[in-house]
């Protein structure tokens, strides 16, 4: 299990229930070579009342430490 995601630092969502957890962090990226995950995302997701905002990372503690860091590599806005 991934550590605790803090609030988001755009709009300030915070994630209460485990269910809307399976929709903000999930691997995006696998290696065609291996088939095994090369990266991981944590998005701030529209459909939960979240602003779009998004962070990569190799692992997925890595993409939780970039979160909890407050980085942003995208935005989506649709």
């Amino acid at each position: 299990m991934h550590r605790t995601l803090k609030p988001c630092t755009t709009c300030g969502k915070v994630w209460t229930l485990e269910s809307e957890l399976i929709d903000t962090v999930y691997p995006s990226r696998r290696d065609n070579t291996t088939g095994e995950f090369c990266q991981w995302t944590v998005v701030c997701q529209l459909h939960n009342t979240g602003c779009g905002r998004a962070v990569y990372g190799v692992t997925k503690e890595d993409a939780v430490e970039c979160w909890n860091r407050g980085k942003t590599h995208e935005t989506s806005r649709f």
